[in-house]
């Protein structure tokens, strides 16, 4: 008896050894990828591309559709001039695919979007011809099938990433993000605020210094359940008032992007600006005012006449001053940065060249200036702001 159990002891541990000298190919093997599926470049710029998994590089294929625009050489591209071109990769039967978009660098606008379904794809286009933005569409690594976006099952993937904040990752890369000072964000609302997708690339690019414009698309809930989590994500940045976009016109579109004081295309395909003028003193400054109540009451008020407020310091962080007449207000618990202005108990401008946590109302902020070039703007004396 011993011996046989010694006998079946045996052939099992040939039988593992045998198994774990199987030939590699016979085991469940990675699926093959292509590094980036949407890559975002500047003339001039460089970008490896890769097959993740593949066995051999020297058995891959690489070829584009338009070499003068994006040129690849063992997955290196290289964008050479304005325009579109499709990367290919071939390796053995399948054939992987990136879109190259190249910008020509004379843009300072961007627009960003996911589109699971088409239908915020078709915002961004209506935003592109408003404003003649450069535009790229953020691609997961494992598209989004049917049965990933069935709402009402609550084990799909949407709604499982959604109630855990998940950041799944992203086959977009954008190598020219700092040639663009205003960023417009785009994406559908899933169960009230955006996709993990808008996540994860906020956690990926910077947004400091740049001014922000979340627009969505949806089917009941709008855009304000996602705001804060892009206001908290997009540090350092100016992020404007969005908008949910699901109905809107063009000409929708146009008014709320000059209600956030940035330009549109005119009718003879130039750019039109509307804005109320601030000087501090003698030094007139640039100011991007928000779109809310408030500031529509103030330029109803500026549109009778010029606004002359005499501000007082304060704090040793900010200037103080009585408007005259009280605005409408929407307080929120807020914490300033320096330049923002804001509306204090309805009736008082309040310029910062520091930083303080109250309940005010965004007015505005300066651009243009440094904290070093406000402070001694501001911190120097009692000043007179005009607003026209």
């Amino acid at each position: 008896m011993r011996k046989r159990l010694i006998g079946i002891f045996t052939f099992i541990v040939i039988l593992t050894g045998i198994v774990i000298l199987l030939p590699k190919g016979t085991r469940a093997e990675a699926a093959v990828k292509i590094s980036a599926k949407v890559l975002h470049m500047a003339k001039g710029q460089t970008y490896k591309l890769k097959l993740t998994n593949a066995k051999s590089t020297k058995k891959v294929t690489w070829s584009s559709s338009d070499s003068s625009v994006a040129s690849v050489k063992k997955g290196r591209v290289t964008a050479n001039k304005e325009g579109m071109a499709v990367i290919t990769a071939k390796y053995g039967k399948k054939v992987y695919e990136c879109s190259v978009s190249v910008s020509g660098g004379t843009e300072d606008s961007l627009i960003i979007y996911f589109s699971a379904t088409g239908t915020t794809g078709d915002a961004a286009a209506k935003i592109q011809e408003a404003v003649g933005a450069d535009i790229v569409r953020l691609v997961p690594k494992t598209d989004y099938s049917s049965a990933d976006l069935k709402y009402t099952d609550n084990s799909c993937r949407a709604n499982k990433e959604q109630a855990e904040n998940t950041m799944p990752a992203i086959s977009t890369v954008i190598r020219n993000l700092d040639q663009y000072s205003t960023i417009y964000i785009g994406y559908p609302i899933w169960h009230g605020k955006e996709p993990g997708v808008i996540r994860t690339f906020l956690s990926k690019y910077s947004m400091e210094g740049k001014t922000v414009l979340p627009f969505c698309t949806s089917g009941s809930s709008g855009i304000s359940g996602s705001m804060q989590h892009i206001r908290d994500m997009a540090e350092g940045a100016d992020v404007k008032n969005g908008k949910d976009l699901t109905h809107s016109s063009v000409k929708d579109i146009e008014e709320w992007i000059k209600g956030n004081e940035i330009s549109v295309k005119s009718d003879d395909g130039g750019y039109m600006e509307e804005n109320m003028k601030m000087k501090i003193g003698n030094k007139e400054v640039d100011v991007i005012w928000e779109d809310n109540e408030s500031v529509k009451a103030l330029r109803e008020l500026v549109g009778s006449g010029t606004v002359s407020i005499n501000m007082s310091m304060y704090g040793g962080f900010e200037q103080v001053g009585e408007i005259g007449t009280s605005l409408p207000r929407n307080d929120t618990q807020t914490t300033t940065l320096c330049g923002d202005i804001v509306l204090y108990s309805g009736d008082k401008l309040v310029v910062f060249y520091g930083s303080n946590s109250w309940s005010y109302t965004r007015l505005g902020k300066i651009t243009g200036l440094d904290r070093a070039q406000l402070t001694e703007l501001l911190s120097e004396g009692n000043v007179t702001i005009t607003i026209w």
